[in-house]
């Protein structure tokens, strides 16, 4: 037999990232594991049998991908590294037990041990442990290693979007490890094509997700660094796409630093440390580069818009208004597009309905992916085709308005128009919902208030408030029917996904279009600094606006017509 040494230089230079890197909770996890104790967060601890490689403790296909990449045994190595010789005999039982029960693939009790991009996990955590492994063990440890290797070198095995960049990292890893240019290659290669489409030249990721977004830029960070490292070639547009998705991380957050829940996205904080940009995003203006315009539009479906960057009052209290648009890209999205997200007075105020889970046919994840869980306008009764792109077909940007329109054609013989008007002046927005069909339909507005905010009815609409904050929502021309349900065990509308299996309650209010009427006008402001007020308004039945705001002593005129919007500031004289 060929006698092959593997490089553990490689091991130890390719040793970072998160679920690779020594942590300050490395010994306390650890010793967890020594315990008996298997911990795979966001799950609860499990005691049992850790070799168990069918184990479903919490019937949950996360938790099973999670116990087939051997990450949760990255504590044991570094432990070991440090000279714990039970620790090291534990890593190799664990990854010996692993490799008899599961090697060949099609003898595995589990479906997760050779899907959902596990492989390529275990790939890089297995490489990493080439230090630990003596020659008694070297022959079944080199079997399983270059087994890894041929498995993720079959185009077969390979998938798509974040999961087939961990494919890619791990046969990358494993190769290095072996001495196998050839295999290196192969994983750069499939990077340099994937990466194309992973961020587009404007800085879009593919997936759908605010939280997946920034997830792909810091592994694709990574990926590109571990290439570096073995001495091969990163292609030139890396650096420049890469820096592009920093800037929309930050257009994406909400002016106090956190994501907004897009797609499958808890809620969290922008990560520092990605980008001088985002990082000025993350750190509300402490720290990093201030982004130079206060509108980004992409072509794979956001629109961004913010009153500013921190210029005339602090980050956290500018306006914020994100839009979801274009085609159904089937990774981490729901059926969103056509929805509307306000950040107002220090907090976001109306939001999707969230995340839950990765669990296929499970009745709340299906909701929290529905149109009906998102701000969007429907067509009550009506069965929307979600393959139908929604099309951005305006995008205006004035010093004294931004003004976007999109076209739904969903639904059959009938065509949904938004527009969406954010006024820089009166600091308020202006949506209008226009229904256009061959026979009589009914449309309906669905607007998600976010957790710990409360709604309560005035004569045209809602106040929305959170403490001393609050934002009012006033429905303009004919007044619609409009419902507030607060949510309540047993009925999925108006719970938020906040995180893993989490949901808090909020509040769904529906605005139904009066009879024979094809229009809806919201108006969305924040009674901050002053309460805005409707002086008066008049809605024409081919949807012009024209109305009177006032906010404090400063009064505008505004007026939208069909191709236009005046937003003048007058002079008060009453």
């Amino acid at each position: 037999m060929e006698t092959i040494e593997l490089n553990l230089a490689t091991a130890d230079r390719q040793a970072f990232g998160k679920s690779y890197a020594r942590t300050e909770n490395t010994e306390e996890m650890a010793a967890a594991v020594l315990s008996g104790e298997l911990h795979l967060p966001p799950h609860p601890v499990w005691r049992g049998d850790p070799v168990d490689w069918a184990a479903d403790p919490f019937t949950d296909r996360n938790w099973q991908f999670q116990h087939h990449t051997l990450r949760w045994t990255n504590p044991l190595r570094w432990k070991a590294l440090d000279g714990d010789a039970h620790a090291r005999q534990e890593w190799l039982r664990i990854v010996r037990s692993w490799a008899e029960n599961n090697v060949p693939a099609h003898q595995s009790p589990s479906k997760f041990a050779w899907k959902d991009m596990a492989d390529g996990n275990r790939a890089i955590q297995l490489g990493l442990g080439a230090r630990l492994v003596g020659q008694d063990d070297l022959p079944w440890f080199l079997e399983l290693l270059t087994y890894h290797r041929d498995w993720l070198m079959d185009e077969a095995h390979i998938v798509g979007k974040n999961h087939g960049l961990h494919q890619h990292a791990g046969l990358l890893v494993v190769s290095a490890v072996l001495g196998d240019l050839d295999g290196m290659n192969v994983a750069r290669g499939r990077m340099v094509e994937q990466f194309k489409s992973t961020f587009d030249a404007q800085g879009g990721n593919d997936e759908g997700s605010t939280s997946y977004h920034q997830l792909n830029l810091r592994w694709w960070v990574q990926s590109w660094q571990r290439v570096s490292l073995e001495g091969l070639e990163v292609p030139k547009d890396v650096k420049q796409r890469l820096s592009a998705a920093g800037t929309v991380l930050a257009h994406m957050a909400q002016p106090d630093g956190r994501l907004p829940q897009i797609g499958d996205s808890a809620r969290g904080n922008v990560g520092v440390g990605l980008d001088p940009v985002s990082d000025f995003a993350a750190t509300r203006g402490r720290s990093g580069m201030k982004p130079t315009e206060t509108v980004r539009v992409l072509d794979n479906g956001y629109v961004f818009s913010r009153s500013g960057w921190g210029e005339t009052r602090p980050v956290e209290q500018e306006s914020h208004l994100l839009i979801r648009h274009g085609v159904d890209v089937r990774a981490h999205s729901h059926e969103d597009r056509g929805s509307v997200h306000i950040y107002a007075n220090g907090r976001p105020w109306l939001v999707d309905s969230g995340f839950h889970s990765y669990q296929k046919n499970d009745p709340t994840r299906t909701y929290l992916h529905s149109r009906e869980a998102h701000n969007v306008a429907t067509v009550v009764g009506a069965k929307h085709d979600d393959s139908v792109p929604v099309e951005l077909t305006r995008q205006i940007v004035e010093e004294e308005y931004h003004d976007f329109e999109l076209v739904d054609r969903g639904y059959r013989n009938t065509v949904l128009r938004r527009r969406v008007v954010y006024l820089t002046g009166p600091d308020c927005w202006i949506v209008r919902d226009q229904v256009e069909s061959d026979e009589p339909v009914a449309m309906r507005q669905h607007w998600h208030a976010d957790v710990d905010v409360s709604a309560s009815r005035h004569d045209r609409g809602f106040e929305l408030r959170d403490g001393k904050r609050s934002l009012n929502m006033i429905w303009l021309g004919g007044l619609p029917r409009l419902a507030r349900h607060r949510a309540v065990d047993g009925d999925p509308r108006a719970w938020i996904g906040t995180r893993w299996k989490t949901q808090k309650p909020g509040t769904l209010i529906t605005a139904d279009a009066p009879a024979r009427a094809s229009t809806l006008v919201t108006m969305i402001a924040p009674s901050a600094p002053q309460e805005l007020g409707v002086v008066r308004s008049y809605l024409t039945t081919t949807g012009v606006l024209d109305a009177v705001l006032m906010r404090g002593p400063r009064v505008w005129r505004v007026r939208l017509e069909e191709d236009s919007v005046i937003a003048a500031e007058q002079k008060r004289n009453w």
